[in-house]
């Protein structure tokens, strides 16, 4: 039995938002504004590891309930 394709891709593209978000480092080497104490660089990549987390989790929700709808 072959499986019932997902009509609409569309959550796919949320996964590309960490890629963007990290793609240029000059965009976020520096030092200040701090947060805890750590500077901006540390703690900008630390926040899109755990964006990218819950974009992953996000986006395997909406296509459960998608392919559910079928």
């Amino acid at each position: 039995m072959t499986k019932p394709k997902v009509k609409g891709n569309w959550p796919l593209w949320f996964l590309l938002a960490p890629f963007i978000g990290l793609l240029y480092p000059p965009f976020y080497a520096k030092i200040t504004p701090r947060l805890l104490g750590l500077p901006f660089f540390v703690w900008y990549q630390f926040a899109w590891v755990i964006l990218g987390a819950l974009i992953i989790g996000l986006v395997y929700l909406i296509q459960n309930l998608l392919r559910n709808e079928q």
